[in-house]
């Protein structure tokens, strides 16, 4: 696999849109957070209101000047990546941001009468599975004129293949809607079972898998369109942070969008901070992401699948260590900490 396979089909840009980007379960700010970050920003724009009250800032001006943490949150659902290609959907897992991207389908689906997504799933643990239930449009009915498609493609090695798994989250009792009375609804909707090292076509796009290193099977996945390069590869293992894993660096290289799991410090991954060693999680560390990057030359990476129990302001200085380090091994790469309602033109 290599950059000059790259689709040169279609025409049009290529947009990642982040609707869920914690890792492990949901993870949502409660009251005392929100309170404490109200608290210090009011506390920085006092200091600036004593030492310069000559320069006085509106508020929208003076929230643009704070480090993102300070003023948003990288948000607390779970995987969800929309991948836009020239119009053309595909949904990167269905963790519980999934539920904010159907909301947002309903006036397109309306308009138009139906659409057509394509969904890619790394794995089906959880925190990449558990929106699907919510997500608003499955519930259309076909008898209302309005005929959605939905693909599913995942690995074949989860004990049972993908659509036993998708089905057994939602048959009774575990849901009162069952995936029986989903299929009969809608106009169309249908499962694919992958394996590694497969390439595949949806509509111009062209799609590539590895299996990646996480308990049970994980798949990272490619997406190629009009010359630009999209990577997913949320939970990943590095075992050995100077030595990249080469099926991840097939995956990455030349990329121009690095979505990639970055859960823990590397204090955490070996125990010396928390108490457990996260050996054989199957999550990344920053200098492991920093030296793939650099090794496989990629433009952009965004850091994702944040720990549950990460601050944002901890995931913002995972973001500064990160481009330190890929600056210190002589990359380029531009480094940015996903949060929910990010937005990635290529």
């Amino acid at each position: 696999m290599t950059s000059s396979q790259k689709t040169v089909k279609g025409g049009g840009k290529v947009k990642a849109k982040f609707w869920g980007t914690r890792g492990s379960v949901a993870s949502p700010l409660v009251a005392k957070q929100v309170q404490d970050k109200l608290l210090d920003v009011m506390s920085d724009y006092d200091l600036m209101m004593r030492t310069t009250p000559s320069q006085p800032l509106n508020y929208t001006d003076f929230l643009n000047r704070l480090p993102f943490w300070k003023r948003g949150t990288y948000g607390g659902n779970t995987s969800c990546v929309e991948v836009d290609c020239g119009g053309r959907r595909i949904v990167l897992d269905m963790g519980t941001g999934v539920r904010l991207l159907g909301n947002s389908l309903f006036p397109e689906m309306l308009k138009n009468k139906g659409i057509e997504l394509t969904f890619l799933l790394s794995h089906v643990h959880w925190d990449h599975i558990q929106g699907l239930p919510f997500f608003g449009p499955l519930y259309v009915n076909k008898g209302t004129g309005v005929r959605n498609s939905w693909s599913f493609y995942g690995g074949t090695d989860w004990m049972r293949q993908i659509e036993p798994c998708l089905r057994g989250q939602m048959d009774p009792p575990n849901f009162p809607v069952s995936w029986e009375e989903i299929k009969k609804i809608t106009h169309e909707m249908r499962s694919a079972d992958l394996v590694d090292m497969l390439s595949f076509n949806v509509g111009d796009v062209l799609v590539k898998t590895r299996k990646l290193n996480h308990p049970q099977e994980t798949y990272g996945w490619r997406i190629e369109y009009d010359h630009k390069v999209v990577v997913y590869t949320t939970d990943n293992e590095p075992y050995d942070p100077l030595c990249p894993d080469p099926k991840l660096l097939e995956l990455a290289r030349e990329s121009d969008l690095w979505i990639t799991d970055c859960q823990y410090t590397k204090d955490v991954y070996e125990g010396k901070v928390g108490g457990v060693p996260r050996h054989g999680w199957g999550h990344s560390y920053p200098e492991a992401v920093a030296q793939t990057a650099v090794q496989a030359n990629v433009r952009k990476v965004a850091l994702f699948h944040h720990d549950p129990g990460s601050s944002d302001e901890a995931i913002y200085n995972m973001e500064e260590f990160v481009r330190k380090l890929i600056l210190e091994k002589g990359g380029k790469s531009e480094v940015v900490a996903a949060h929910e309602g990010l937005e990635i033109v290529l």
